[in-house]
């Protein structure tokens, strides 16, 4: 069995690729706003889209009405999947979503590191360093395989070799187009790197985006790795940290809470799928995976 390798995402979309959201019904704008994701669609060689909900009141008077103006958008659009992102209270907003035909995927929070200081951080016990040229295939490599959370890895309808090479073109695109608040740190000797971090900092605010160790280097990597990308951060000029992560990848939680980091914004993530979608998984090939 091949030893699987950690990792943890956060949000953070290419410029050019940024999202357009526009009413889901021009005529009853109180459904909400819907976006195509040209970034992720790009990637996976067919259409997806986020949703963000209008009022609450209004869309429980108006469900069966907002079950149907998905599948027309969706059918006009040509789009296989959308995904919505939502606060956990109220609980109602959450159950209006399944009873439309949105599925819960992954329960999320916001990690925070509030005060972020070179001297207030411990040196790493081992050397985290800039990813050089000869590191970037293997960066790739881990991000390519590394995870097995997030919500499209979460989602057991969404091809798998899909959600693996969106992280891979990822951090492709952040070691070839760099920004000027782009770093990404990694552990391992040069051209063999076992562990990476990719954060971009943005008016001294530091967002972890991705980060991955090797399972062959599992234990004190992943803690340092986080250790030494934070004092390189600071001293670069971000005086706070965040990250968007999975609330079930207790392994990255610890190692957050245990460099002082906070957790709020709980968000639960769904995810809606077209009836007519192509490139999705089956439900029955699913379960007979999981038999």
């Amino acid at each position: 069995m091949r030893k699987r390798v950690r990792g943890t995402a956060s949000g953070g979309v290419v410029s050019r690729f940024e999202a357009t959201y526009l009413p889901l019904d021009e005529e009853r704008l109180h459904l909400g706003q819907v976006a195509v994701l040209n970034w992720d669609a790009e990637i996976f060689g067919f259409r997806v889209a986020d949703y963000r909900p209008g009022t609450l009141a209004k869309l429980i008077s108006r469900a069966n009405q907002l079950a149907d103006q998905f599948e027309h958008w969706a059918r006009r659009e040509r789009v296989e999947l959308i995904s919505c992102r939502v606060p956990s209270e109220p609980a109602a907003l959450g159950a209006l979503l399944e009873s439309i035909g949105f599925r819960f995927i992954e329960f999320q929070l916001r990690a925070t590191l509030p005060r972020l200081r070179v001297e207030e951080q411990l040196p790493s016990r081992i050397t985290v360093r800039p990813a050089r040229a000869a590191d970037h295939e293997g960066v790739a490599r881990i991000a390519g395989s590394a995870f097995m959370l997030g919500r499209y890895h979460a989602d057991p309808l969404f091809p798998r070799p899909l959600a693996d090479r969106r992280y891979r073109v990822w951090v492709e695109r952040a070691l070839a187009e760099p920004s000027p608040g782009t770093l990404v740190q990694v552990v391992g000797l040069e051209g063999a790197p076992h562990g990476f971090l990719h954060a971009e900092i943005e008016r001294e605010m530091a967002d972890i985006r991705l980060a991955a160790v090797d399972g062959s280097a599992a234990g004190i990597a992943g803690p340092e790795l986080f250790r030494g990308a934070l004092r390189e951060l600071a001293s670069r000029g971000a005086s706070q940290a965040t990250a968007r992560i999975s609330a079930t990848n207790t392994a990255v939680l610890n190692i957050y809470a245990s460099l002082g980091f906070r957790f709020h914004e709980p968000e639960l993530v769904f995810h809606w799928h077209a009836p007519t979608a192509t490139h999705l998984v089956p439900l029955a090939g699913v379960l007979t995976q999981t038999s």
